[in-house]
């Protein structure tokens, strides 16, 4: 699994820095999240390509909500505006 201090943008994705791979995230599900104190919470944000933050999200998939979505982060640059990190959501088993 991914050291989340090895992460890091190849300006397109954020990937592994140790292996090169784009990193997989899930949506959290906290109650599965035994590794997280909880302080920072938001999952109960909107689950939208603008709420992307760590603390609604997870790298982990044991702690993947049931029946959540997987993405990979990808820089997004819109026509007016500042570029943004935003999904490409993709199949997980």
């Amino acid at each position: 699994m991914v050291n989340i201090n090895n992460i890091m943008s190849d300006g397109m994705y954020l990937i592994d820095g140790t292996t090169g791979e784009k990193v997989i995230f899930y949506e959290c599900d906290p109650a599965k999240n035994f590794e997280c104190d909880k302080a920072l919470c938001r999952v109960d944000g909107n689950e939208d390509e603008g709420g992307f933050g760590f603390c609604a999200k997870t790298i982990d998939p044991r702690f993947r909500k049931d029946n959540g979505k997987a993405w990979y982060a990808v820089l997004k640059t819109p026509a007016e505006g500042e570029p943004y990190w935003g999904r490409e959501y993709i199949e997980v088993n």
